[in-house]
């Protein structure tokens, strides 16, 4: 958008946050995480500030567990961790946590694609929508 090409902007933003949300929508806020996935967790983060969004979150949940787990009596550590998530319904499962991670990492990824690619047509000097092909463009006289 910033080289004057809005429809492909528009695209491209559209596809981004469509694909990253996608992916928290099918894995829940606990696809974006540092601790389980941290390559995914760093293609996530390419995505701006839907990576960091879904971190905030999943950072406020993580905070909430820990509050809870720590008045209860019991268990403590990583098993109490994976037993409030299950009891509260929103702890990953396979394959739908290997999916939901692939949706929004992939997102994360394809948006470095598009920096890579406006930074290449930047220093070609291609800025603004390329014009339409003429209607004798491929004829032979």
């Amino acid at each position: 958008m910033y080289l004057g090409r809005m429809r492909r902007g528009v695209v491209l933003l559209v596809t981004i946050a469509a694909l990253f949300w996608a992916g928290v929508a099918m894995g829940g806020v606990m696809t974006v995480d540092y601790h389980a996935e941290r390559w995914w967790f760093i293609a996530d983060m390419f995505t701006g500030i839907h990576g960091l969004v879904g971190y905030h979150r999943q950072k406020q949940v993580y905070r909430q567990i820990e509050r809870e787990v720590s008045m209860g009596a019991g268990a403590s550590g990583e098993m109490a961790v994976d037993q409030w998530l299950k009891d509260k319904g929103i702890a990953l499962v396979h394959p739908v946590d290997n999916v939901a991670r692939a949706y929004a990492g992939i997102a994360g990824l394809l948006n470095l694609l598009c920096i890579f690619d406006a930074t290449i047509l930047a220093l070609m000097g291609r800025f603004g929508e390329p014009p339409p092909p003429s209607p004798t463009a491929g004829r032979q006289p």
